[in-house]
């Protein structure tokens, strides 16, 4: 048991970096031009994938926390099957926090839509555009930030209670 903590803990980073890289890769594949004209990369972009990922880093560690919560409940309640007992409820905290921050970003999007109008983000990373990214990555930033302790609450919901014998 005492070794179960720490390979537990290992594999769920493991596992979140993999799924954060993987959805900003998928949030940020339909920009086409990258680079400059020079090969250098676009200021617009790494201030974008900068704000997913900070974004991103930020609810890995709340999924982190829940997960060492679950670890240690697990192994007080000691079911049959922990191990896969462990496995969904990592699985299920995992996925549903990156809804949540999936959800996030998506809001973000149409926020600056409503605030900005009709805006292309294709165009706009296509003219390198700083300005309007450092506005939509402090979108992002900030509801991700604002939104921390309500989606940990969310993310609480799934850890494994105790059940206490109460006795007379």
């Amino acid at each position: 048991m005492n070794s179960l903590k720490p390979i537990a803990i290992a594999g769920t980073v493991t596992l979140l970096l993999m799924l954060l890289l993987l959805t900003a890769y998928l949030l940020t594949k339909r920009h086409k031009s990258k680079l400059n004209a020079d090969g250098k990369l676009k200021r617009s972009y790494a201030i974008w994938y900068a704000a997913i990922f900070l974004s991103g880093a930020k609810i890995i560690a709340q999924v982190l926390e829940i997960s060492i919560e679950i670890i240690d409940n697990l192994i007080k309640i000691h079911p049959a099957a922990l191990l896969l007992t462990l496995c969904k409820a990592i699985a299920l905290v995992s996925g549903s926090a990156f809804i949540c921050f999936v959800s996030c970003v998506f809001i973000t999007k149409t926020f600056i839509q409503l605030i900005l109008f009709k805006t292309n983000e294709n165009e706009e990373m296509e003219d390198d555009h700083v300005g309007y990214f450092i506005i939509k990555s402090a979108m992002l930033i900030g509801m991700v930030f604002s939104l921390s302790d309500v989606i940990s609450l969310l993310l609480r919901t799934f850890i494994p209670a105790i059940q206490i014998p109460y006795y007379h």
